[in-house]
């Protein structure tokens, strides 16, 4: 294996006879000017400056990388030393992983001595591929400074214009944001955003009631195997989405039903808020049969099962979704610690005159399968900073199959509400994902053990949203 930085030079090659017989540059000092010449087309790629240091004067340090702001165009005065090391044979242990990488103490007590980030660029020139590591971050740790060793992992540690905004944040971490620049290239985007078609008609009788509790208490004593929750009562009436005689609600009434146009609601403030209020029982009353009400948190959740055994829902793709499920103790694995629910918290609006329901999927934690866990806020601060795009994806979709009621994923039932897919974009510009996730100062930051252990009061640790084959 060739190993060299940048530099080097040219000698006179002496023949048998002893006369001078030319200027030669060797192996070693043309792969390592390679290697700084592909750090120098990345860092380009990148929207930034490169300043190659000369070969003979530099001590273990090849070159500068200015930061550029690549939203503005404006130089950032933060500056990014770099050392190469390039090579046209493997690394020591190097697979399709990973390798590693043997640094000399004198050059180790040197990068750490300087006020700037340093960075260590490991290339392959004649393949384009290089890796890169931040210095001072990595031989901070006592263990990685007395052994001289950087392991490098190829798949998060690319050196490529992806790159750009984890060096932005090294050489200014307590600065301005820096916007990522979006590329030219289309990006299919899914929302959140759910079409809902409402019935064309509602339905509304005169009651002596004016507390929803009263309508409630007075179905329970009355017909509680037909009690309904998708009603509002103003002024004077009960407003519903069946025939109040065909439900329970028959029990309340003192007069003639009468039923008006849904889309006359939606014209008057008012009652489009009224609508609204309906829509939001409605969705309630649809998964009523799998999903219980929390009022204090404005969501519904999936109850437990009657023997507190785990529930799954098969989404359309096949999959099988964890939506109820105990967590035992870490330290007494035959312990329930807790149980946890997969919960939605959701809001309808109408856009262009069409209805849509705006999913935002969470979670519930109880103690017995029923009551909140004591401890239910530590544990919702937890998982939402472990969820990632990923499992938040997962979890909406999940949402919009089971409130479609696909073939397959549920029994069939009869809803009051009918939902569409997804709506999905086409944008012509995208930002890659990683720029709003990475932060290089974070050591292997990659490894969500190593990002923080978020554990609960009781020792459960908290997982993200589990999917099982």
């Amino acid at each position: 294996m060739v190993d060299h930085t940048a530099g080097g030079g040219s000698a006179s090659r002496l023949g048998r006879d002893g006369a001078v017989r030319g200027k030669m540059i060797g192996v070693g000092s043309h792969i390592g000017d390679s290697g700084v010449a592909l750090i120098h087309l990345m860092v380009n790629r990148m929207g930034f400056v490169w300043h190659e240091r000369s070969g003979t004067l530099d001590a273990g340090i090849d070159g500068e990388i200015e930061l550029r702001d690549p939203s503005t165009g404006e130089v950032a005065n933060r500056i990014i030393l770099v050392q190469s090391k390039a090579s046209d044979r493997p690394f020591p242990g190097e697979t399709d992983r990973g390798f590693h990488f043997l640094c000399k103490p004198a050059d180790v007590d040197y990068w750490m001595s300087a006020d700037n980030p340093v960075l260590l660029i490991c290339s392959h020139p004649q393949t384009g591929e290089a890796w890169w590591t931040h210095i001072q971050s990595w031989f901070d740790d006592p263990h990685h400074r007395a052994s001289g060793r950087v392991d490098f992992d190829k798949a998060t540690q690319r050196f490529d214009q992806d790159a750009a905004h984890r060096l932005l944040t090294l050489a200014d971490p307590h600065g301005r944001a820096h916007v990522a620049v979006a590329e030219y290239r289309e990006e299919a985007l899914t929302s959140n955003l759910l079409p809902v078609t409402i019935p064309a008609l509602l339905y509304s009788a005169p009651t002596r009631y004016t507390d929803p509790r009263e309508v409630l208490a007075r179905q329970r004593d009355s017909d509680p195997a037909a009690l309904r929750h998708d009603f509002i009562l103003r002024n004077g009436h009960v407003h519903t989405w069946l025939p109040p005689e065909e439900t329970a609600l028959r029990h309340v009434t003192t007069g003639p039903t009468g039923a008006v146009e849904t889309a006359e609601w939606t014209t008057d403030p008012a009652r489009q808020r009224w609508l609204v209020q309906l829509l939001n029982a409605a969705l309630r009353c649809d998964v009523d049969v799998d999903c219980a009400w929390h009022g204090g948190r404005k969501i519904v959740y999936f109850r437990a099962t009657p023997d507190l055994a785990p529930r799954h829902l098969r989404g359309a793709s096949g999959r099988q979704r964890l939506v109820f499920h105990p967590r035992y103790k870490k330290n007494d694995p035959e312990t329930v610690g807790y149980y946890k629910h997969v919960a939605l918290q959701w809001q309808f609006l109408e856009l262009e005159g069409r209805w849509y329901c705006a999913l935002t999927p969470t979670y519930h934690y109880t103690r017995d399968g029923y009551r909140d866990s004591l401890f239910l806020s530590e544990h919702l601060a937890g998982i939402k900073r472990l969820d990632r795009n990923l499992a938040v994806h997962g979890q909406t979709g999940m949402w919009a199959t089971y409130l479609r009621g696909e073939q397959g994923v549920l029994d069939p039932r009869e809803t009051i509400l009918s939902c569409g897919e997804l709506v999905s974009f086409t944008a012509d510009r995208a930002i890659n994902d990683a720029a709003w996730l990475d932060d290089p100062r974070a050591g292997d930051a990659d490894d969500l053990d190593a990002i923080v252990t978020l554990a609960a009061p009781d020792g459960d640790e908290l997982a993200l949203f589990e999917v099982e084959p």
